[in-house]
């Protein structure tokens, strides 16, 4: 049998490093999180050949005193906490108190500090975890910290870097990351002698979206600010006309630190349900503000990923945010933004794109109405006790495969903990467009106008395209795409969940692939009001259908078959919502149909009347908006 035996410190003091600094990228982001906790008001990240062979940050935080320079590079040795008690509710970036031992054991590390009040400053020299140097000096007030030849001592490790190109940009990738979290902090970012990032500090998240990532992204999002249940989202969302082709723009915070959430995730794409086009996914900046007892950051050395106490209270808060904010801006997308405009405040870009008088957020905030969104999550489990002595609802993920037992539902109605009650119901007009459950249910719609909004039909083009004349201009409605999500929402009203048996025998055959994927997926199918007998031979018997659906009963479950296996879903909403799309598609009106004017009329009033018609319910525009100024600007006439 092999001996067992201690491990040498150096040897020990590497592997232990190799758990938080994986690459150049990952000793700035601790670095930039000790800075923050330091209270700094000015970062300045400094990097050359990708930051392997020199990085350099300063700030003017509080700094480390002379004394205790060398104790910042022990192993948990940390500020931050004290007791075990404190890891229960953690309020800054770091605190375990390994950053700067792990860094100095694979890099040659001198660091400057001087506190206020301080005449002199410090200096530390320490490469590969031996300390070289430990001085006074002339010093800024703040904290300076040089690393130079990153893993120089562990050469195996230096040989899975990637090209300086690469590790650069994933340091720019951070940077970006963290001065989104922290807008109150001005970021420099200087990368091979050049000035890639500054931010103002000023403290507008707007500010900081707008300096990361420029003038046209930041002019496509829309504000989100959401109180539930002792949670509150800020932060933006885009329009559904600039989603993107991947989820890479979604950004999530959570108390000012960035993490990666596929509960975050699937809230907001349920919150886009029927208004983004397939493979188009939403971007977001989203700090989530929460009570620290209620997240575990505590998960990973990285602290990207966290774990939630409840993560159906964080799902619903999510949602519920992302619902609101594009209910209160729908219109805000479909008219070209100002050309000229120095107040890029998202109040200036609703005044700017809004072509309905939809008020800006900040002038009008709608109610937290009752929404249905019953999601199935799975089975409860009673949760521990809330930090305020309540007991908070059950929490739960999307299931991957069919749950064993019935379903329970979960609705944001209910409180997270019994001292807060449940919203006030909404009034009768903001009960018109459900959610994405199979039940009739209730969102939030902005209150339509009292007075109906005049508008002209002067014609149609293409046989596709109803071209009309209104206030605010040239307005151009595709009429498949606008009586689709009429029809669709109106199916969506008036559905019930009591499904209707079939008279004759209705069997279809299937592919061994449709077969499995509606066996594996058969609970949620039957929720959804579908119910089949399965063969031995990849028949199914179709025995009963929802009242509401009048399509071949065949076509409808080879649809559903086809959808499982695209890509499954443990989402009855999901299914229903196919069913009913593909019903809307078939019984609207047909582009290169003959349309009578009058029907074209009574369409064109509907659509630019009701702000919910603005998506068909595959994500594409309905109405599109040619202001007069842009036609006297296509003519030289301004």
């Amino acid at each position: 049998m092999p001996t067992i035996r201690l491990l040498d410190k150096s040897v020990a003091e590497l592997i232990a490093a190799g758990e938080v600094i994986e690459r150049p990228s990952s000793v700035i982001k601790e670095l930039i999180e000790n800075s923050a906790d330091a209270l700094a008001k000015h970062i300045t990240i400094e990097i050359k050949n990708g930051g392997i062979s020199y990085m350099r940050l300063t700030d003017d935080g509080c700094g480390i005193a002379f004394d205790q320079l060398p104790t910042a590079f022990l192993r948990h040795a940390t500020s931050k906490i004290h007791n075990g008690g404190d890891l229960v509710a953690i309020g800054t970036l770091g605190f375990r108190g390994e950053a700067l031992a792990s860094i100095a054991a694979v890099a040659r590390v001198e660091m400057m500090s001087r506190q206020a009040g301080d005449e002199l400053g410090g200096r530390i020299v320490i490469e590969g975890g031996e300390q070289k140097l430990h001085e006074r000096c002339g010093c800024p007030e703040g904290t300076t910290i040089v690393i130079r030849d990153l893993f120089y001592n562990t050469p195996a490790r230096l040989k899975f870097l990637k090209k300086d190109v690469s590790e650069g940009n994933f340091i720019s990738a951070l940077v970006d990351k963290l001065a989104l979290s922290k807008p109150e902090i001005s970021f420099r970012f200087i990368r091979d002698n050049k000035n890639v990032r500054v931010t103002t500090g000023d403290g507008s998240r707007f500010s900081a979206i707008r300096a990361v990532y420029g003038r046209q992204f930041a002019d496509s999002l829309v504000k989100a600010d959401y109180s539930y249940n002792n949670i509150t989202i800020e932060g933006f969302v885009c329009s559904p006309l600039f989603c993107r082709a991947s989820r890479a723009m979604q950004m999530f915070f959570v108390n000012g630190r960035y993490i990666k959430s596929t509960t975050c995730m699937a809230a907001l794409e349920e919150g886009y349900r029927n208004t983004v086009m397939t493979g188009r996914y939403p971007a977001c900046v989203l700090n989530i503000n929460m009570p620290a007892d209620m997240v575990d950051v505590n998960v990973h050395p990285a602290k990207t990923e966290v774990r939630f106490a409840y993560e159906k209270a964080v799902f619903d808060a999510v949602y519920l945010a992302t619902k609101n904010a594009l209910l209160l801006s729908e219109s805000a997308a479909v008219s070209e933004p100002a050309k000229k405009e120095d107040d890029y405040s998202p109040k200036k870009y609703f005044e700017r794109t809004a072509y309905m008088n939809v008020p800006a957020p900040a002038q009008q905030k709608l109610p937290d109405a009752d929404i249905d969104v019953k999601t199935v999550y799975g089975e409860v489990r009673k949760p521990p006790a809330f930090h305020d002595g309540g007991e908070a609802r059950a929490s739960g993920l999307l299931p991957r495969k069919p749950l064993e037992k019935e379903p329970t539902v979960v609705t944001p109605a209910e409180p997270v903990a019994a001292e807060i009650p449940p919203p006030p119901e909404p009034p009768e007009e903001y009960l018109r467009v459900s959610a994405f459950s199979g039940n009739v249910t209730k969102a939030i719609v902005p209150e339509q106008p009292e007075q109906e909004k005049n508008i002209r039909v002067i014609g149609e083009y293409a046989a596709t395209y109803i071209i009309c004349e209104a206030e605010e201009g040239l307005i151009l409605i595709d009429k498949h795409a606008a009586h689709e999500r009429i029809r669709f929402e109106r199916l969506k009203a008036e559905f019930s969940q009591t499904s209707q048996l079939l008279m004759d025998e209705v069997k279809v055959k299937l592919s061994a692939e449709e077969y499995n994927a509606l066996s594996e997926y058969y609970e949620y199918v039957e929720q959804a009001g579908v119910e089949l007998v399965f063969a031995d031979d990849m028949t199914v018997e179709i025995t009963a259908m929802p009242s509401i659906i009048t399509d071949d009963p065949k076509q409808v479950v080879c649809d559903i078959a086809d959808r499982l296996v695209l890509g499954g879903t443990g989402q009855k909403g999901a299914l229903f919502d196919d069913m009913l799309h593909t019903m809307a598609c078939r019984s609207a009106i047909k582009a290169n149909d003959h349309t009578d004017i009058t029907e074209l009329e009574v369409l064109a009033r509907r659509v630019y009347n009701d702000k919910a018609i603005r998506f068909c319910p595959h994500g594409r525009p309905v109405m599109t908006v040619l202001p007069k100024s842009k036609i006297e600007h296509l003519f030289m006439r301004t």
